[in-house]
């Protein structure tokens, strides 16, 4: 055996024994909280499951008892089909935790291009993404599935940033396609359309892939408008400016729920003033300043748009985490945002208030004006005292 083969032979088996440790260590941490019941999985999964069932595999796709996207309902089934002997709590959290290795995966593909000649950094961002307690918590605790739609989201960052552009936007509508959260990372197609980092014609791909996922559900028998208004009426729903996030709309009492549009036009002219300022930039978007509109693109939007819940800063917290690794400097972003979110997790599940979100809002408010300051500063729309801060 040649030294080459032989140096191979030993990389491969110490990766895999790496990815092993790490396998067995993210199991152990999920493993205590696997029967744990937040009160609303009789009320959501629960009652999904039970419904499946009792109705059989094709009941997701032609019955409107979930106010989830089909493509979720597509998954939740084959895992009741396929897991017959597990209780329907178990069978609601193989869903996210499956899907938290996916992430984890994604998040090492994404840092590995900026490490290109090192293994230990992006096997190191992978475990702590792994580890990261929203991550464990939304899933393992919560029973929530907000890493399947953040892994595609993760998918598409890693595809723009390798310069694939088809499959970007493939991933988006994907990501899409499991919830309308999605949307929090589009304004960085918008950014990028500024500077021709994208190309306009591929926008067409992610509506297309989220009207392909529908079309199974549409075949067996529910109606393509249902199928079609799905996400407006989840907003319809939520008659309340913010569902426990801890963004602008904790200072805003509930009295103006109706006057909500104006807070989607705010949002909007923010995503919009951020598009000029790039566009005037003659700043070349490099990886890092990518990863950086990107997690300045998944904070300000749950922070500035009207009825959010509180998970909804989930994909902030985990490309947070790749923001961390490309430009360490910014180290204490996801721990800012991350324990915004965690906080906010105890008040649901435990009903424990350590900081009260009137407070706790203050926290993201003051990182986006932090990562706001030095965007600016980036695109050289202030006076820089020393190199780029991205």
């Amino acid at each position: 055996m040649s030294m080459s083969t032989c140096e191979d032979s030993k990389r491969f088996f110490g990766i895999t024994l790496f990815w092993l440790n790490v396998f067995s260590l993210a199991l152990l941490v999920r493993l205590p909280w696997a029967h744990f019941i937040s009160w609303d999985y009789p009320l959501a999964f629960g009652s999904w499951y039970e419904f499946i069932v009792d109705n059989g595999y094709f009941s997701a796709l032609k019955y409107d008892f979930s106010n989830y996207n089909v493509l979720y309902l597509y998954l939740l089934s084959l895992a009741a089909v396929s897991l017959p002997s597990l209780s329907g709590i178990l069978v609601v959290k193989v869903l996210p935790i499956v899907f938290d290795f996916i992430l984890a995966f994604f998040v090492y593909k994404c840092v590995r291009l900026k490490y290109s000649q090192s293994e230990t950094v992006p096997h190191l961002a992978a475990l702590v993404t792994l580890l990261a307690p929203t991550v464990v918590f939304n899933g393992s605790v919560w029973g929530q599935n907000d890493s399947i739609y953040t892994t595609f989201l993760i998918a598409c960052l890693y595809c723009l940033l390798s310069g694939r552009q088809v499959g970007a936007f493939i991933a988006f509508g994907l990501s899409f396609s499991f919830k309308l959260q999605a949307l929090f990372l589009a304004p960085l197609f918008l950014w990028l359309l500024m500077k021709r980092r994208v190309n306009w014609r591929y926008f067409i791909l992610s509506p297309l892939v989220y009207f392909v996922t529908l079309i199974p559900a549409w075949i067996i028998g529910r109606p393509l408008e249902e199928l079609l208004l799905i996400y407006l009426n989840q907003a319809n729903q939520n008659r309340r400016l913010t569902k426990n996030a801890a963004n602008l709309y904790q200072w805003i009492p509930n009295r103006y729920i109706d006057w909500y549009p104006i807070g989607i036009v705010f949002a909007a002219s923010v995503v919009v003033i951020i598009a000029v300022l790039v566009y005037k930039s003659r700043v070349e978007v490099t990886g890092n300043l990518m990863i950086y509109l990107a997690t300045f693109s998944v904070i300000i939007m749950p922070f500035f748009l009207p009825k959010m819940h509180d998970r909804f800063y989930f994909p902030a917290d985990v490309i947070a985490i790749v923001l961390a690794f490309y430009l360490p400097k910014y180290w204490y972003t996801p721990v800012i945002i991350g324990m915004t979110s965690l906080l906010v997790y105890f008040r649901f599940l435990y009903d424990l208030t350590l900081i009260p979100l009137t407070w706790l809002a203050l926290l993201p408010l003051l990182l986006i004006a932090v990562l706001g300051w030095q965007l600016l500063r980036t695109l050289g729309h202030l006076p820089l005292s020393r190199k780029s801060p991205i």
